[in-house]
């Protein structure tokens, strides 16, 4: 017959294998409760980038968009409590591991971790189902400003006060180009004047080193800054209401009527253009 062991060891290995089922129960646990990364995806981080709004929308879409926002941060707080959670789980797992072992070598019972073990297991599944709660909250913020641009009034105050702000733009840059368009002409002609000066008639810089040197036809001198005041000075006296903006700034009511009027003169002058050069439209 086996011998039994003596009732100091065999209560030390009943004891241990209760804590190794135990642990076994919280990996089994820890396991159910979702890492924030299955729960953060990148359809949630997309929710919190890129705003729709700018500085003159109505003050309701700053407001519902900082709702996002927190409820964005609400997320991050609870994934990095996860984290420290899942740390603190992993700890109370080694301190049940080790407290049974030296249970079974000294042959006394293994005092109980039921409770840290139950506590470490609670909080972090509270954890991840507050994350996932979260998330809702967050997706329902971000409905709620995203339903602003099905708001018809919204979206038209919204349009007035660009609409407004577009047109004192347009005035300052006709007023800015009137100053700059002679600043840059005159800064030309001087740098023109001090080319000549310095390279031609002092004869400065060594022939064969100016060779070398991009001071022709560049900086002051490039032909890209008259282009682009040439391009300024158009748009800034631009008369067509398809390239001015007045366009899109007409009254709603009017802007398809509109619309359909510029269209059919732009067709014409293009079948035109098509009937000139033997073309017809298919």
């Amino acid at each position: 017959m086996f011998e039994l062991a003596p009732s100091n060891i065999r209560i030390a290995l009943d004891s241990a294998d209760r804590t190794k089922a135990r642990v076994a129960e919280l990996e089994g646990k820890v396991n159910r409760a979702k890492h924030p990364d299955e729960i953060l995806t990148d359809s949630v981080f997309a929710l919190a980038s890129g705003p729709l709004h700018d500085d003159l929308a109505p003050a309701v879409a700053a407001e519902r968009w900082e709702k996002v926002l927190d409820a964005y941060a609400a997320c991050e707080d609870l994934a990095d409590r996860w984290n420290s959670l899942e740390a603190e789980v992993e700890n109370v797992r080694a301190n049940a591991v080790k407290k049974g072992a030296e249970a079974i070598r000294t042959g006394k019972k293994a005092p109980s971790v039921a409770a840290a073990i139950l506590d470490a297991e609670t909080a972090l599944e509270s954890c991840s189902l507050v994350l996932t709660e979260s998330v809702a909250d967050l997706r329902k913020a971000r409905s709620a400003y995203d339903v602003l641009w099905r708001d018809r009034k919204f979206l038209t105050t919204y349009r007035d006060a660009v609409i407004a702000d577009f047109k004192e733009q347009r005035v300052k840059v006709a007023e800015a180009y009137s100053e700059i368009a002679g600043a840059i002409g005159e800064a030309r002609r001087r740098y023109a004047v001090l080319h000549d000066l310095t390279v031609n008639h002092l004869d400065a810089i060594p022939d064969e080193s100016y060779r070398c040197l991009p001071l022709r036809g560049t900086g002051w001198a490039h032909a890209d800054l008259t282009t682009s005041l040439d391009t300024i000075h158009r748009q800034v006296n631009e008369t067509s209401p398809l390239l001015s903006g007045d366009f899109l700034a007409m009254p709603l009511g009017e802007i398809a009527d509109k619309a359909e009027e510029l269209a059919e003169e732009r067709m014409g002058t293009r079948e035109n253009e098509w009937a000139v050069e033997g073309w017809t439209r298919s």
